[in-house]
């Protein structure tokens, strides 16, 4: 299971599984102290991980927030 910021480049690696979030690079997991995102990243992760299916790319649908 990995994360990715260059979808393009995950596709043509063939990661077994990968979630590609549109967040800035070193922050894949959000904001500091945003525990409540964080919690629904690694739910959407875990998730992803258990599907059996080869070479999956899914997208993420959440949004940078800036305060």
């Amino acid at each position: 299971m990995s994360m990715t910021h260059f979808p393009e480049l995950t596709e043509k690696v063939h990661a077994p599984r990968a979630l590609h979030i549109r967040f800035p690079l070193g922050r894949t997991f959000g904001q500091p102290g945003r525990e409540d995102l964080q919690k629904r990243i690694l739910t959407d992760m875990l998730g992803t991980a258990r599907l059996t299916e080869p070479e999956i790319l899914r997208r993420l649908d959440y949004k940078w927030r800036r305060d």
